[in-house]
Formats: C-alpha cells, sequence, structure tokens
C-alpha cells in the first residue's frame, strides 16, 4: 500500500514525486516506457527553447553548456536528479486498469512480458503527459510503416521524397532538418501560412526555404489518402498526387482520454481538458489528482515549466488530507 501511485514517468510525474517525498509521503512512479519519455521521443540534435533553469526539478540547479539545453543534456539531468534523489520509478510497466475499493484505488499494471503487477495506493496523480498518443489524419494509408507521427533525425531520408504534415514547431523543425540532410520535403499545412506562432530561431530559415522553393508547401490543405509510392493532397486547387517514400505526421498529441474516462474524469470534448480544480489539482474523481501537460488537453497551454510545479500543490493537499507532518 502507498500512500500515492504516479502514473507518468516525465518530467511533471518526477516532479510530483518529489514533493511527495519531501513531505514524508510513501509513492511509486509507473511508467510505460523509459524516463521522461516524451523528450526521448524528440529529435536527436534538438535544442529546447526554455532555458535549462525553467526545466529544472525539485530545486536540483541545472546547468547546461548554453542557455538552452539540448536534448542529451536534459535528457543526462533527469537520470541523475532520479538517481540520487532515489526516486521510487519502475520503468516498462504498462497502466492497463485502475479500480476502486473502499478506501484505496487497485492500479492494474503489467510489465514488458506481459506479467501482471498489481499495485495498490490511497490516492492516484496521473502525470501521462500528452506525447505518447499522437493525434491522427485518420486517412487511408496512416498505417502504412513509412508513416511516423515522431521525428528523430534526418540522415536516413537523403534522397528521399518525403512529406512533412503539420505546421507547429516540430513539423517545421524536421522539415528544416530533412532539407538540410539531402532530402527532398514537402510540406502540407491545414493552414495559411507557417510563419506565425513558431520559434524565432525557426523563422528565418523557413521564410528563406519556402521563398526559394527549396520546401513545396501545400497551405489550406489536407491528405486525401497515403499509399507504398504516392500521397494525394487536397488542396484549394485540386487533388494533387505526389511521389512519396515516407511521411512524417506531425499534427500534435492528446492526452489518454480511455484511461481519463475509464475512472470517470471528465473531459471537454472540444479541447479535451480534463475537470479538475486548480487549487489543488484534485480530479472531478476524489483522490485523483492531475499534474503537468495532461492538465492542458490539446491546447498546448502547459509546458513542462509550468507543469513542474502542480506536484507542489497536490503534496500539500495530500499531505493536510492524510495528516502528515
Amino acid at each position: 500500500m502507498y500512500d500515492v501511485v504516479i502514473i507518468g514517468g516525465g518530467p511533471c510525474g518526477l516532479s510530483t514525486g518529489l514533493a511527495l517525498q519531501e513531505k514524508g509521503l510513501s509513492y511509486v512512479i509507473i511508467e510505460k516506457e523509459a524516463i521522461v519519455n516524451s523528450i526521448v521521443n524528440c529529435p536527436l540534435h534538438m535544442t529546447f527553447y526554455s532555458t535549462s533553469d525553467r526545466l529544472e526539478i525539485g530545486n536540483i540547479p541545472f546547468l547546461s553548456q548554453d542557455v538552452r539545453p539540448s536534448r542529451n543534456e536534459l535528457l543526462k539531468y533527469y537520470r541523475l536528479v532520479s538517481e540520487r534523489q532515489e526516486i521510487n520509478i519502475r520503468c516498462y510497466q504498462k497502466v492497463n486498469s485502475i479500480t476502486k475499493s473502499t478506501a484505496s484505488f487497485i492500479i492494474h499494471a503489467e510489465d514488458r512480458v506481459g506479467n501482471a503487477i498489481p499495485y495498490e495506493g490511497r490516492m492516484i496523480v496521473l502525470a501521462t503527459g500528452i506525447f505518447d498518443t499522437p493525434r491522427k489524419l485518420e486517412v487511408a494509408g496512416e498505417s502504412l510503416s513509412k508513416v511516423s507521427h515522431y521525428y528523430k533525425e534526418g540522415h536516413n531520408y537523403f534522397g528521399q521524397h518525403v512529406t512533412v504534415v503539420g505546421g507547429k514547431n516540430s513539423a517545421i523543425e524536421a522539415a528544416i532538418d530533412l532539407y538540410r540532410n539531402g532530402a527532398h520535403v514537402t510540406l502540407v499545412h491545414r493552414g495559411e501560412t507557417v510563419l506565425e506562432g513558431i520559434k524565432p530561431s525557426l523563422l528565418l530559415d523557413m521564410r528563406n526555404l519556402l521563398k526559394k522553393e527549396q520546401i513545396s508547401f501545400y497551405p489550406n490543405s489536407t491528405i486525401a489518402n497515403i499509399d507504398d509510392t504516392t500521397i494525394n493532397i487536397i488542396s484549394p486547387d485540386g487533388t494533387v498526387s505526389l511521389k512519396n517514400d515516407f511521411v512524417f505526421s506531425l499534427i500534435g498529441y492528446q492526452p489518454n482520454i480511455s484511461l481519463l474516462q475509464s475512472i470517470g474524469i471528465q473531459t471537454d470534448l472540444s479541447t479535451l481538458v480534463p475537470s479538475f480544480n486548480p487549487k489543488t489539482h484534485e480530479s472531478n474523481v476524489k483522490n485523483i489528482f492531475l499534474s503537468g501537460v495532461v492538465t492542458g488537453g490539446i491546447t498546448n497551454s502547459v509546458y513542462i515549466e509550468d507543469g513542474r510545479f502542480h506536484g507542489l500543490k497536490i503534496a500539500e493537499e495530500i499531505a493536510q488530507r492524510l495528516s502528515y507532518v
């Protein structure tokens, strides 16, 4: 029996664990893959827009070589914090369901080979983030092996015809990196432009590449379907069929709604923002709390910078509720 079971081992889950640890509460973090897996899935050579001090957890300093840290620096920082603070985390264990008993919750998990591992906690914190659940195009061919919802690096795509779908930072970064690695890049976006609302560090490069037509751009367009050798795009001028070897669908991510709904947490149907008290971060289900990016649904309004503080509110509320000093 734990005081708290945390589901999700990202930065906000780790931060919540540290806050509970500081209060003397017993806890365990269950993570279905590696720690901070959302960062593991980032491009290999990515530099974060946030400064290193805004990514710290548990009041443990993070010093990077530059003001804005690289992916590898950030992964190393969270590994060291987990090790030195002895965070109680169990990786590669997937939560399949949660049931309520008289005074606690039973969390039904399994390891990577299918062994059932039950956990019991008086309270639950969901810190599941959104990056494990990519939003889908919902078109024929999306399940083909050449279609990916995450981008790592461009080297493998030298000389290949690659279509990137999306208009936010992740799609723009991928398109630029693919071009620099010698791919023939097409960018498809449902909006009119991709030059608004992206990182300043990407803006100049993207503007120049589009102006010189080094990246083919289809604005106000969507994907009709994908097959082994082509991709069909619905543009304002009609349907366009292009030669295609690979597709990166980078149109965003969303919370694991099925898990939230299975335990009775209400969500806004348009934004997927779950119901919770902003003062305590308790959901509409008693003794189940929400921490981190999951609280923002698909609004892109919550990031590590602010989500890392959610655990402090949660730990304070739980400590008072369980009469810990």
